[in-house]
């Protein structure tokens, strides 16, 4: 499992280290899950977007950077332009 990976990964490392996600969400964007569905009925490697929550729990036990996990386009911080949010969500976190 992803969260399984993520635990070990982040075990070998120093405090002070962080982790950045950045995976496909469920049940938030219709036009990205649409197109999902299409490249899934190619044949090519499946696509396996996860619920929100699932995206957060990669985090447990770390200290978020500011807004959390969102939608990757709204981490935008140099303030061009209004971003839209897409089925898309991460960002980083710190291990204390």
């Amino acid at each position: 499992m992803p969260r399984d990976l993520v635990g070990r990964l982040m075990a070998g490392l120093p405090s002070g280290s962080h982790l950045c996600v950045s995976d496909g969400s469920r049940g938030t964007d219709p036009a990205y899950e649409a197109a999902r569905d299409g490249y899934n009925e190619t044949g090519a490697v499946p696509c396996f977007p996860r619920p929100v929550e699932q995206i957060e729990a990669y985090f447990d036990g770390l200290e978020p950077v500011e807004p959390g996990v969102a939608s990757v386009p709204l981490r935008r911080t140099d303030g061009e332009g209004a971003p839209e949010p897409i089925g898309r969500h991460g960002g980083p976190a710190r291990k204390p």
